[in-house]
């Protein structure tokens, strides 16, 4: 089932208006097709009240717009520190919740002007809620810069980012697995016994298969509070990340196998090579992660099933 799907930036004199419902994966308006694509973060600055531009250090993000109404948005910074234990103590989490913003969901565009709708979000508070920002191109890169008053200290930022072209010769299989794909549920299972161990459904979740060779995740998990403030709490924060899922990294793609190379965690850290042996299932993908061994020497593994809300034609804007 496709949820608030995210119009790409339209360039000038156009309007493209994103619904939800599955007629909102029609063929992007004419013009459209400037911002469908996958970006990469070439740079970030904090604007001052004077219109100053502070540059902020080791900026990292992807940026993907289908032409369906799909975004995708993880910006974030390298050199982060590790986490003193396994899990992250308030003040850390607060530190990443600075450091790691994102969403995915849907949007609107008008000339110089994008409007997104978060399904999922770091942020609880964006989700499902308007997230206006200014947008223009300049010398072939877009600049997207958000407004004054934007949650978790994001107001005044200008982002510039640079489009990656699609991977050439796109094999048959590559075709078939690009798109958007929204999370149905996980299941962990037994494979000594073929039991069912558990099951687990999250918010409006999603991994964006690029055909620029990026993959991006948000997995995000469900009853998060919104914050009480614009700027969380330590525990808040720590409430607001624990259990998600956040990445975006390089993709690579064979028969019946995808690895996600990653390159940005929610967790500060190295990120790892994710093997995941995948099924296409008429207008489903599922994705089995590697075996473990429980206690009691049986195999387990988690089975993730995902369902299309685009494809090659709408990511690559045809």
């Amino acid at each position: 089932m496709m949820r608030h799907p995210i119009v790409p930036i339209v360039s000038v004199g156009l309007f493209l208006l994103a619904v939800h419902s599955p007629a909102a994966q029609q063929a992007a308006a004419p013009g459209a097709r400037d911002l469908v694509g996958t970006w990469t973060l070439a740079s970030a600055q904090r604007l001052g009240a004077g219109g100053e531009a502070t540059p902020l250090a080791n900026s990292r993000g992807l940026l993907i717009y289908d032409g369906a109404g799909h975004a995708f948005e993880v910006i974030t910074r390298s050199g982060r520190a590790q986490y003193a234990a396994g899990q992250p103590t308030p003040a850390e989490a607060l530190v990443t919740f600075a450091n790691y913003n994102g969403f995915w969901g849907s949007y609107r565009a008008e000339p110089g002007r994008i409007t997104y709708r978060p399904d999922g979000a770091v942020n609880p508070t964006q989700m499902g809620k308007d997230l206006p920002r200014s947008y223009e191109f300049k010398n072939g890169r877009l600049v997207v810069t958000s407004l004054p008053g934007e949650t978790n200290g994001q107001g005044n930022i200008r982002w510039t980012w640079e489009r990656v072209p699609p991977v050439e010769n796109l094999s048959p299989t590559y075709r078939k697995v690009i798109g958007f794909w929204q999370h149905v549920i996980e299941q962990r299972v037994n494979l000594t016994t073929g039991a069912q161990i558990s099951e687990n459904r999250r918010a409006p979740s999603v991994i964006v298969y690029s055909p620029s060779g990026y993959v991006g995740v948000h997995f995000v998990p469900l009853n998060r509070k919104p914050f009480a403030a614009e700027i969380p709490t330590g525990d808040e924060a720590k409430a607001a990340i624990a259990g998600y899922v956040g990445y975006f990294g390089a993709l690579t793609v064979y028969p019946n196998m995808v690895f996600h190379h990653q390159l940005a965690t929610l967790g500060p850290g190295n990120g790892n090579t994710l093997k995941r042996p995948f099924e296409l299932v008429g207008d489903e993908i599922h994705l089995t992660f590697p075996p473990t061994v429980n206690p009691q020497g049986q195999e387990t593994t988690t089975l993730v099933t995902l369902k299309r809300i685009s494809g090659e034609k709408e990511m690559l804007g045809n």
